[in-house]
């Protein structure tokens, strides 16, 4: 059995027709919308972070305090 968990979202009386009234406009619930735009902003959040990781990883190595090998030399270590 696969536990699910509640999220209770307070908005104005207002926000909740709109964002009704959006949802019927594109054919889904409420709750679809909202896990959708959800994981679609925690994916963005995510690339984010792994750009910023990644620019982080290239200026260490630029810099030198990160060191590089090619991948025959770490195939020549593993086998």
């Amino acid at each position: 059995m696969v536990h699910k968990a509640r999220l209770t979202l307070d908005m104005s009386s207002d926000e909740h027709a709109y964002l009704k009234i959006a949802c019927a406009k594109l054919g889904m619930t409420m709750r679809e919308f909202m896990l959708l735009a959800t994981f679609e902003k925690m994916e963005k959040i995510e690339d984010d972070w792994l750009a910023e990781k990644a620019h982080q990883t290239l200026k260490r190595i630029e810099s030198g305090k990160e060191k590089i090998s090619s991948w025959k030399k770490v195939r020549k270590r593993l086998v």
